[in-house]
């Protein structure tokens, strides 16, 4: 048996949020297996690539780069780069697609193959590659959830498309001989909408954590000295309103009411639904220079940030997992999470959960961070090694 590994967003033009990063470390993974090969949808089609010309690919997510820092009510806003309002509607336009200059052949699938796909499928037709190899080719077909987002709470999509998401789901269970999750909470949505999908084909898949990223002296200095050396905490994710930066917004403003010193960084690019709160980051004289976001940030730079950090804090107000929760912990850095998704589960059971939408939990458990960081138990933290090799399992069964 072949297993067909899709990395079309790992090598083509997805930006390196958290279902691409999933893929590339999925990926990387799965490098020097025997039994895999690597395969592009490209035009309808499925296209094969031998691995050794696709590791410089899998490996451009760990690129170096030069954060921008804009501390909000101080600096000037970005022009340019991933925080720019201009570099949004760019990524709009589209992206130059990397993966054109990967060499590439035609792939002759058999029925011994399985095809599996952990990216965004409903964008590049995945689906319809996989309907012809398995109802034509007899082969095997093994797709990726990682939300309901889309189905139960499209208002904070843009644009949304409810029922295009739900057609897309519906038709991967007809097709798929499974569906991998990557929470419990996740599951529990899937079987929800599709009740005779079953436990057995909706196994679960914890994804990895990122953490073994070298650091210079320049990179720590760069973390250290980002509030001249008072503490912060760290919020990595794309601000988006389903990501619920407000409640921060709001509990910076209390501390700062209250006479507590400490300061919060967001990293991460802007997304959509929140240009009145970065009007107000940018216009509230009572916080500004406390709140510092942070565009085109490297590995290195973040592993810096999340290691001189109070703590993390993460208080979306949905995840299918929460990969920022886990790569904090990865770093050693204890986390604040929101309650009523999957973030307990990100958080192996060790982080502090949290109202998403009452502010003073967050000012108080934020405040006692900086007061004295508390420590972390030893934790057994997932791998993206053993997140492959349960793939495998699934696609072994």
């Amino acid at each position: 048996m072949t297993i067909l590994f899709n990395i079309t967003d790992a090598v083509g033009t997805a930006p390196n949020h958290g279902v691409t990063r999933t893929e590339r470390r999925l990926a990387v993974n799965m490098l020097g297996q025997s039994d895999v090969r690597f395969v592009v949808v490209r035009d309808g089609r499925l296209m094969e690539a031998d691995s050794a010309a696709v590791t410089p690919f899998l490996e451009l997510a760990g690129d170096s780069a030069e954060p921008y820092v804009e501390r909000f009510g101080v600096d000037p806003p970005p022009t340019t780069g991933s925080g720019s309002f201009a570099s949004r509607a760019r990524r709009r336009l589209g992206r130059r697609d990397r993966s054109r200059a990967l060499p590439l052949r035609p792939v002759h699938a058999c029925a011994e193959d399985t095809l599996v796909s952990v990216g965004l499928d409903w964008v590049h037709g995945t689906l319809d590659v996989a309907e012809r190899h398995v109802f034509g080719t007899g082969g095997r077909f093994v797709g990726m959830c990682y939300d309901l987002i889309p189905i139960d709470h499209p208002e904070w999509l843009f644009p949304p498309d409810p029922l295009g998401f739900r057609r897309y789901i519906e038709r991967m269970e007809r097709v798929a001989q499974s569906i991998m999750c990557i929470s419990e909470h996740t599951r529990r949505d899937l079987l929800r909408h599709l009740p005779s999908l079953g436990t057995e084909r909706a196994p679960v898949v914890r994804l990895g954590a990122d953490a073994a990223v070298s650091l210079t002296p320049a990179h720590d200095a760069f973390a250290r000295t980002l509030f001249s050396g008072e503490p912060y905490a760290i919020y990595c994710a794309t601000v988006d309103r389903r990501k619920n930066h407000h409640v921060l917004y709001r509990a910076m403003r209390e501390m700062t009411n209250s006479g507590i010193r400490g300061n919060m960084v967001f990293v991460g690019r802007l997304g959509s639904g929140v240009s009145d709160l970065v009007d107000c980051l940018r216009h509230d004289r009572s916080i500004a220079g406390r709140i510092a976001h942070i565009t085109n940030c490297d590995d290195a730079h973040l592993a810096a940030l999340y290691r001189h950090a109070a703590c993390a804090v993460y208080p979306s107000l949905y995840e299918g997992w929460g990969l920022g929760v886990t790569e904090a912990l990865a770093h050693g850095t204890p986390c604040l999470v929101a309650s009523g998704s999957s973030l307990g589960e990100a958080g192996l059971g060790v982080c502090q959960e949290l109202p998403p939408l009452r502010t003073q939990p967050w000012v108080e458990a934020i405040a006692e961070c900086f007061a004295q960081t508390p420590s972390l138990p030893a934790l057994a933290l997932p791998t993206w090694e053993a997140a492959a090799s349960e793939i495998l399992g699934v696609v072994a069964r």
